[in-house]
């Protein structure tokens, strides 16, 4: 019996998101390890509820949907507060910690409730350009995580795209390797926090 290409795409999607997410974040302080989680390991917990989702189709109904949902707000959310902290090298608080938490839960909460799950895709494509705009904020002072932020923000963007990529290739794979690429991006990005450009 062949294996679908579905079911790889998303496990290595899940374990390299995790494995990112524990190599870097011993080099962030305790509410950026947060942060920083909270992106990283929403995509993990995504692609891992759609392995188990294609592996056993029965027995998780509505929580891929869930999950894709709190990767949409939390995690975009958190992926604002995180490039934030990351460029402007600035520690979060409890204060940034919780006002990211509860803007992204309140988020996902009119999502779910209301289903209005077009909304996310409203969403993470907002945060991604706040993003954006904050790398270049750091470009102007010359950071390497700026410009390694900028590459995982625009690999972010295509791979809510992917059906429109000419590849041979299933869109939910590419989708999958461009946000892999994304999420190893973001770790580059904390690893060289204090490096400069040129």
């Amino acid at each position: 019996m062949p294996i679908n290409p579905n079911v790889i795409s998303s496990l290595i999607l899940a374990v390299t998101g995790i494995i990112v997410f524990y190599k870097y974040y011993k080099l962030l302080s305790f509410y950026n390890r947060f942060l920083w989680g909270i992106f990283s390991l929403s995509i993990a917990l995504n692609a891992l509820t759609e392995l188990l989702a294609l592996v056993v189709p029965d027995a998780l109904d509505t929580f891929p949907e869930l999950t894709l949902a709190c990767e949409r707000t939390l995690g975009a959310v958190a992926v604002v507060s995180a490039s934030w902290c990351v460029v402007m090298r600035y520690e979060a608080g409890k204060f940034l910690l919780f006002c990211t938490i509860g803007l992204g839960l309140l988020l996902f909460y009119c999502i779910v409730m209301y289903k209005v799950q077009f909304m996310g895709l409203i969403i993470q494509p907002f945060c991604i350009i706040v993003s954006l705009l904050i790398s270049c904020i750091g470009l102007a002072t010359k950071q390497k995580s700026s410009l390694w932020i900028i590459f995982s923000m625009m690999l972010l963007a295509l791979a809510s795209k992917s059906r429109d990529i000419p590849i041979p290739m299933d869109p939910i794979d590419i989708s999958r390797y461009l946000m892999l690429l994304s999420v190893l991006c973001f770790g580059y990005a904390i690893r060289d926090q204090y490096k400069i450009l040129f």
